[in-house]
Formats: structure tokens, sequence, C-alpha cells
């Protein structure tokens, strides 16, 4: 009756492991997911946010130049001419 009683509660503990390395399994699928979600969320936020705010760096200089020179501005005789 003993050995029984060992048997079944070693089942029980056994039954616990698994169900314990399966819930585990789970975090770490969900773990990989929302890793993956992130890296992929700062890759459009790069995209979309950052690249235009540095392309708008790089061309505002040259777009006031341009607007510059239709208006009179820097042209000759202009009010800021060098």
């Amino acid at each position: 009756m003993e050995t029984e009683q060992i048997s079944q509660n070693e089942a029980v503990a056994q039954q616990a492991q698994m169900t314990q390395e399966q819930i585990l399994q789970e975090i770490l699928e969900n773990t990989r997911k929302t890793r993956n979600y992130i890296k992929w969320q700062l890759y459009i936020t790069v995209a979309l946010v950052v690249l235009p705010l540095l392309a708008m760096v790089v061309m505002l200089p040259m777009v006031m130049r341009s607007l510059g020179t239709l208006g009179g501005i820097y042209g000759p005789g202009g009010m800021l001419a060098q």
C-alpha cells in the first residue's frame, strides 16, 4: 500500500514537472515573439521617423537656398546679397 502511494506521488510529481516544463516552453515562445515584435517596431520607427528627419536636415538648406533665389532675397541686388 505504501509503495502504491509512493508511486502515485511520483506520478503526480512527474506531471507537475512536465506541466512546469510546458509552461516554461510557452513563456520562452512568447518571449521570442515579443522580442521579434519589438525589433520590427524599431525598424518601422527608424524608417518612418528618423530617416525623414535626416532627409529634412539635408534637404532644408537646399530648399531655402532655391526659394531665396526665386524671391530675389539672395540674388543680385537682393536684401541678403553677399
